[in-house]
């Protein structure tokens, strides 16, 4: 259990943030310059809250109505910076090993990490990689209560941050630690953590399963952050429990199986169509489509073409598409979407502040 209502001005920026979750793993998703830091400073006690309360498990870390803060020292947090802040006077194990004293826990963590081989180096010795594993290790020694990470990952090549997703998930589920991850990546919310918080100017916007909250954006803002990249404006036509019917500017009819509880016909909407949304196979709930091919071109691992429904239609093809399914440049092409890979949602949630 993660509460977290947290306000504090600060010179230039207010922070109003509050968020509930039972998940084990929590992502603060936004932008820089958003609150996602300070949030997580809060949370570690190196922040100090005009008023709110934070709790974690049991423990109740700051509740301005009772008069409780406990220091960072009494937290028992794991925090994770993102230039790792490793002491460079200090060898390997003497940085995991500083602030634990357990011997045997150093060793533990130091086999799960698999960093036991370089313990008698010094950080100016080792990889990126290697530092961001020792950094995981120290945070991880003296057993911490709560995980938390500050973009970790940022500054590290894609290869190896798949493997350190990998140990990061298998860390987490063996010691079972609540962590909360500090991220503009939204790949790392989908492949590291249940719970997603959207921020925005010091706010929380959007909250929920990351996968949830990914296919039903609250608006264009929230989609666009997310990695929404084909925004088709719109008129709701019919609503249904499963699925919402929208007229596209030109005329075509798009059928959505992600959308508001609370749409309404009538409505003017966006409408996103997701890059993976074609289908080769289509049973009777798919849509039939017609467009014209506007752009065409091939990239390492798909062909990307661009279609003409009033805005650009992007959609990835595989490389062994049937040669009867012909694609050119200023051809009218048929083709089927799914529609649990079209979202649609509103141009704005709320009023800017």
């Amino acid at each position: 259990m993660l509460e977290v209502f947290v306000k504090k001005e600060l010179k230039g920026f207010s922070l109003d943030v509050c968020f509930v979750s039972e998940a084990k793993a929590v992502s603060l998703f936004a932008p820089s310059g958003s609150g996602k830091s300070l949030t997580l400073q809060a949370i570690a006690g190196l922040l100090k809250p005009d008023k709110g309360k934070i709790k974690v498990l049991d423990r109740v870390f700051f509740d301005s109505s009772r008069g409780i803060f406990l220091p960072p020292q009494q937290r028992r947090v794991g925090y994770l910076f993102q230039d790792y802040a490793l002491f460079p006077h200090m060898t390997v194990w003497e940085n995991v090993f500083y602030g634990c004293k357990d011997k045997q826990r150093v060793e533990e963590v130091l086999r799960m990490l698999e960093i036991q081989d370089i313990k008698d180096r010094f950080p100016k010795e080792i990889s990126g990689g290697q530092k961001q594993r020792v950094a995981l290790a120290r945070a991880l020694a003296f057993e911490p209560k709560v995980l938390l990470l500050d973009e970790p990952f940022s500054a590290l090549h894609k290869s190896l941050k798949m493997d350190l997703y990998e140990r990061l998930g298998e860390v987490v589920n063996k010691f079972r630690i609540p962590m909360v991850l500090v991220t503009h990546d939204f790949d790392e919310v989908l492949k590291l953590t249940d719970y997603v918080v959207i921020m925005e100017k010091g706010r929380v916007r959007q909250t929920g399963n990351p996968e949830k909250v990914f296919l039903n954006p609250i608006d264009e803002k929230i989609a666009k952050l997310l990695g929404h990249r084909t925004f088709l404006p719109g008129k709701v036509v019919s609503v249904r429990e499963r699925w919402a019917k929208v007229k596209l500017r030109k005329g075509q009819l798009l059928v959505a199986k992600n959308f508001p509880e609370d749409l309404r016909e009538g409505e003017d909407v966006i409408i996103s169509v997701l890059p993976f949304a074609v289908a080769f196979n289509p049973s009777e709930d798919f849509v039939r489509v017609s467009a014209t091919v506007k752009d065409i071109f091939k990239e390492k691992d798909k062909i990307v073409v661009i279609l003409d429904l009033g805005n650009d239609v992007i959609l990835h093809f595989p490389f062994s598409l049937s040669p009867n399914y012909i694609l050119e440049r200023g051809r009218e092409v048929d083709f089927y979407l799914s529609p649990s890979c079209i979202s649609v949602f509103r141009r704005r949630y709320e009023e800017e502040g």
